[in-house]
C-alpha cells in the first residue's frame, strides 16, 4: 500500500464520531496498566457498554438483558498475563510470529470467544482494543470478509482474529515503508509524526479507519 493511498482514505473519514472514542481509550488508562484490577460495574458497565453502544452502533447486541457481563470480566481479568506480554509493543515492531505474542493473542481472545453475544468477533476486537490499543485492531463482517479474500486462514476465531493482525500489518508496514523510500526517514520518526497529526491515535487505529473506509463508503 501507498502512503498517500492509506492517508487519502483515513483523512475522508477519520474522527467524524470520535470524542466517544478518546473519552473510553482516556478513562481506561488506568485500567491498561493492570487488568487484574477490573471492576464490572465501573469499566464494563460504565464505559465499555456505553461505548459498544454508542460508538459501535451495538446496542441490539450488548443491549441485552442477561448478557455474561460477569464472565467478560471473569475472562479479562484471568487474561493478566498475557496482557502483560503485549503492553509495552507496538502494532509498527511487534513480532506475531513469536510464540509469547500469538499465544497471548489467541489465549486473550479464546477466553471471550465462547461468551453468549458478548463473544461476537466485532465485540471482542473493539473491547480488545480499548484494552490494548496498540496491538488490537478492530473489525466487523464486512471488514472480515474483505481480509478472507486476501487469505483463507481469517475466520471468526482466536487463529484466524491473529491472521487478520499479521494481515494489517503488512499493509501498516508497506505504508511507512514508503513514506520511507520518499523522504529518507526512518520509520520511528514517521510513526511519531503521524500520531502528532492525528490526535496521538495509534496505528491500529489508523488502519481501522481505512479498513472501515474501504469495506463501508457510505458510511
Amino acid at each position: 500500500m501507498r502512503y498517500k493511498e492509506l492517508f487519502d482514505s483515513v483523512n475522508k473519514y477519520c474522527y467524524r464520531k470520535e470524542p466517544i472514542y478518546f473519552e473510553a481509550i482516556a478513562d481506561l488508562e488506568e485500567l491498561r496498566k493492570d487488568l487484574t484490577k477490573l471492576d464490572d460495574t465501573k469499566h464494563l458497565f460504565g464505559i465499555v457498554k456505553p461505548f459498544l453502544i454508542k460508538w459501535g452502533r451495538m446496542g441490539r447486541v450488548v443491549g441485552r438483558d442477561g448478557l455474561d457481563w460477569r464472565g467478560l470480566g471473569e475472562g479479562l481479568r484471568s487474561s493478566e498475563k498475557d496482557f502483560g506480554n503485549l503492553r509495552k509493543e507496538r502494532f509498527q515492531t511487534v513480532d506475531f510470529e513469536v510464540d509469547r505474542i500469538s499465544d497471548s493473542i489467541t489465549n486473550i481472545y479464546g477466553k471471550l470467544d465462547p461468551l453468549p453475544y458478548l463473544g461476537s468477533p466485532t465485540t471482542i476486537s473493539k473491547t480488545l482494543h480499548l484494552l490494548n490499543p496498540e496491538i488490537f485492531v478492530m473489525w466487523d463482517k464486512d471488514i472480515r470478509k474483505g481480509y478472507k479474500k486476501k487469505n483463507s486462514r481469517i475466520r471468526n476465531n482466536p487463529e484466524g482474529y491473529l491472521e487478520f493482525l499479521k494481515e494489517t500489518q503488512k499493509l501498516i508496514r508497506n505504508a511507512l515503508n514508503d513514506c520511507k523510500r520518499e523522504t529518507g526517514k526512518e520509520l520511528d520518526e514517521i510513526e511519531t509524526e503521524i500520531r502528532s497529526k492525528h490526535k496521538n491515535i495509534t496505528l491500529a487505529k489508523i488502519i481501522d479507519e481505512y479498513n472501515y473506509r474501504g469495506a463501508h463508503p457510505s458510511g
